[in-house]
């Protein structure tokens, strides 16, 4: 296992910031709320963007609920049809979606016809591949809404595997496919183009489903219904939106949204550096970072002095069991290990807790998960900071006020 005590320059550096700087997520809300953006959200989240709407959960609505409720699901959307603004079910009855490429044949699947196919369900972590986006500021800016931490959720996707509908169709995939082009029915914006996103073929082949239900219902239409392509473990902006187009190739997509866009470098790189995305020196986001996020209480909290309860939840890419969740009240210096919950579901996160008497004054609460791999999070988080503050995972830090 990691040793959580390393990195000792950083943690002092790091109080020193905890101490001093204000926390960057508590971001002002817009003037409209959430339920009257999108017919059915609760008015309790987060906008941060009208339109296309970005909106984010408060964290504490996120202990109530193992499985994330669409009322309070953070939303994320880069374009969206216009009728899509709305947690019901899709109003399109005839929806299709073209296969092509290098396949054995073109088809058309129709989504009404999918009834006769075996069903999978997924629990899963679904997040924003900028969640935690406004944490990379305490080391330089970053381009983008400016997330806190509330831009993640744990659901249930229903829908059928994609092998299965190809398999029942008859097409056959070639073996020079390296990805899938998968492409939403969405409306982009001005001089924009089609919202498109390269998938690798084997991952999609292996896990992927036509989604149609979220949490047991009709798929919500501002999270992509009547169809999304849901992929388990990875990150929302490769989970297509409203699909319509698969399209079977052995080169990666040069599209807009898929480069520059939704990209790490291969390399670290220092805070504030611009960087000019291509293919090659840059990775698409795809595999969901190990990672624990402090529910209750939150930043800048007051508790009473005494026994107090740190709840939280951890995740990863599904690859593996989170091991432990690690936490420590004095800057790193020392380390207890929370509670677990028992796993719902190899791609749902689990939860954490911990007992601990607090005396009074400021107390600053870091969290670490690490899992079966021994992966777990950055004590310093920037090593991976990049131009538009995607795949955030550092560690876990919150301060509160004891009275």
């Amino acid at each position: 296992m990691p040793d959580p005590s390393s990195r000792r320059t950083f943690l002092a550096a790091s109080a020193a910031a905890v101490s001093t700087a204000a926390f960057p997520w508590n971001t002002a809300a817009a003037e409209d709320s959430a339920a009257e953006l999108i017919s059915g959200k609760d008015e309790r989240l987060i906008v941060l963007k009208p339109y296309p709407a970005v909106i984010e959960t408060p964290l504490k609505l996120l202990t109530e609920h193992q499985l994330t409720p669409a009322e309070l699901l953070f939303v994320r959307n880069n374009s969206q049809p216009k009728d899509a603004a709305t947690i019901s079910a899709s109003t399109h009855r005839q929806w299709a979606i073209s296969v092509g490429g290098a396949v054995s044949k073109t088809a058309r699947i129709a989504l009404n016809s999918l009834g006769s196919l075996p069903r999978t369900e997924y629990e899963m972590v679904l997040q924003c591949s900028g969640n935690g986006r406004s944490l990379f500021s305490f080391a330089a800016q970053t381009s983008g809404t400016q997330w806190g931490r509330g831009g993640m959720g744990n659901v249930k996707f229903g829908g059928v595997r994609l092998s299965a509908v190809l398999d029942h169709l008859g097409v056959e995939v070639r073996k020079s496919v390296r990805f899938v082009n998968a492409g939403g029915s969405d409306e982009p914006l001005p001089d924009k183009e089609d919202f498109l996103h390269s998938l690798p073929v084997e991952d999609v082949l292996n896990r992927s489903i036509i989604a149609t239900t979220l949490n047991g219902k009709p798929l919500a239409a501002i999270h992509g219904g009547p169809a999304r392509l849901i992929t388990p473990g990875v990150f929302g902006t490769m989970q297509v939106k409203w699909l319509s187009e698969l399209i079977f190739v052995a080169e990666e997509s040069t599209n807009y949204n898929h480069v520059p866009r939704y990209r790490v470098p291969n390399s670290p790189i220092r805070p504030g550096t611009k960087y000019d995305f291509t293919l090659q020196n840059s990775a698409y986001n795809w595999d969901l970072k190990v990672k624990s996020v402090i529910l209750n209480p939150n930043h800048g909290d007051a508790l009473k002095a005494g026994e107090n309860t740190i709840q939280g939840v951890a995740f990863n890419d599904g690859r593996v069991s989170i091991s432990s969740v690690l936490l420590s009240f004095d800057k790193g210096q020392t380390w207890t290990r929370a509670e677990l919950s028992q796993p719902e579901s190899q791609y749902g996160w689990i939860r954490f807790s911990l007992k601990k008497k607090l005396s009074r004054g400021t107390h600053t609460i870091w969290s670490r998960a690490i899992d079966e791999l021994g992966r777990t999070q950055p004590l310093d988080g920037s090593i991976a900071w990049n131009p538009r503050g995607y795949e955030w995972n550092g560690v876990e830090q919150i301060k509160v006020t004891v009275s």
